[in-house]
């Protein structure tokens, strides 16, 4: 597990970076916030296609640590290559780059997270997953602060060139992990299994809402890919502080997880506590806008960052309860690549409309969204004649 948690930190470090490096990148070398949006979007979209079949593949691969190194290769090279072109060459191939290692995104979070049954027997499993967990959140706590910094102490070139070493790293370490695949005769045919994760996932109330609030709640968090560093700037700080708040809102979601997680999630019901944080997150933004310097800013993004932390292991917990196992890595990397493609859409609104707005008019919108989106998520959790999240499903151990 300590190579595995090196392994999946380091990528998803280099992931959570992208973001940030890509925009200020885009910013400095071409001025265009449209464009900064674009490239988050073209980096992030095209998991909505690809993820359902690379969770698929993922469980028919022989050689499941050689498919997730080679994605953190394609990354390396591919940040090299966007470096080399943004603002230098027609924006059409930075954006093509950037939509090639898109499509394998998902396996960075789904994809590793499918590795963590098949390393650690079942008695250590509980274990394996907080420390999955908190790999997730370490990664997004150091991802957009370390872009940051290297882009206002260096550049965002050298952000860049940063984000391509973590991604050999973590390329290099997974090689190391043990040699872990299904049995062949646990193979389903590749179509079948895509089709079955993906009506399983439409079909199960209590994942159709909780994936439905994840989704909507994740276009208007797009939204903050751009509006982040102009509010940063705006307030006298510089774009490079967009990082900052990135990190302070990862800042409270780590200190949910460890005094909120276990009390939160100790119910049978965790899809309640998706639309519950989801809810609170949008409350908490709203008083985002009225912040007048950057510290004020830090606390109350940190704030919401409280409200919303337990929504991840919810979501991971709500997946494990109404799934099988032989399902769970294609429902959770499709429901990976569907929260990705929605912040990619959320990226691209946000290059017109934080322009056209302002940064905090834009984040208001956000929060609106968060509401917007909880309450979506309960009605879509609802059957005929039950409540939210009273699906009536039968639990991942009943299923196996």
């Amino acid at each position: 597990m300590s190579r595995y948690v090196l392994a999946a930190t380091a990528a998803r470090v280099a992931d959570e970076m992208v973001g940030v490096a890509l925009v200020l990148l885009a910013l400095a070398r071409t001025g265009d916030p449209v464009l900064a949006g674009l490239m988050v979007t073209a980096y992030a979209f095209p998991s909505v296609a690809s993820g359902p079949v690379l969770g698929a593949l993922l469980d028919r691969s022989p050689r499941r640590t050689i498919v997730l190194a080679g994605n953190g290769v394609l990354l390396a090279v591919t940040c090299l290559g966007i470096t080399a072109a943004l603002g230098r060459a027609p924006d059409a191939l930075p954006l093509g780059l950037a939509a090639i290692t898109g499509v394998a995104l998902p396996l960075t979070s789904g994809g590793y997270s499918s590795l963590v049954p098949l390393l650690v027997p079942a008695d250590g499993l509980a274990r394996a997953n907080s420390w999955d967990a908190a790999s997730f959140g370490g990664a997004a706590l150091l991802g957009p602060a370390l872009a940051g910094t290297i882009a206002a102490t260096l550049g965002p070139t050298e952000a860049m060139y940063g984000v391509a070493v973590l991604a050999a790293v973590g390329a290099a370490v997974t090689l190391a992990l043990p040699r872990v695949a299904r049995a062949a005769e646990d193979r389903p045919h590749l179509l079948r299994a895509v089709r079955d994760g993906l009506v399983h996932l439409a079909t199960t109330p209590p994942l159709r809402g909780a994936t439905l609030t994840t989704a909507l709640a994740s276009v208007a968090a797009g939204v903050l890919s751009t509006a982040f560093p102009l509010r940063a700037a705006e307030i006298g700080a510089g774009e490079a502080a967009g990082g900052y708040l990135w990190t302070a809102l990862e800042v409270g979601s780590l200190l949910a997880v460890a005094l909120l997680a276990r009390r939160l999630l100790a119910g049978d019901r965790p899809e309640r506590v998706v639309f519950g944080t989801a809810a609170c997150y949008g409350l908490v933004m709203l008083a985002v806008p009225l912040a007048p310097n950057l510290v004020a800013t830090l606390a109350v993004v940190a704030l919401a960052g409280v409200a919303t932390g337990v929504g991840l292991p919810a979501i991971m917990a709500t997946r494990q309860r109404h799934t099988p196992a032989g399902l769970l890595a294609q429902v959770s990397v499709t429901g990976a690549s569907v929260k990705i493609a929605c912040f990619a859409v959320g990226a691209a609104v946000g290059g017109g409309l934080v322009p056209a707005t302002g940064a905090g008019t834009a984040i208001a919108l956000v929060a609106a969204g968060q509401l917007a989106a909880a309450g979506a998520g309960v009605l879509a959790a609802r059957t005929r004649g039950q409540g939210p999240g009273r699906s009536g499903g039968r639990s991942r151990a009943a299923l196996d």
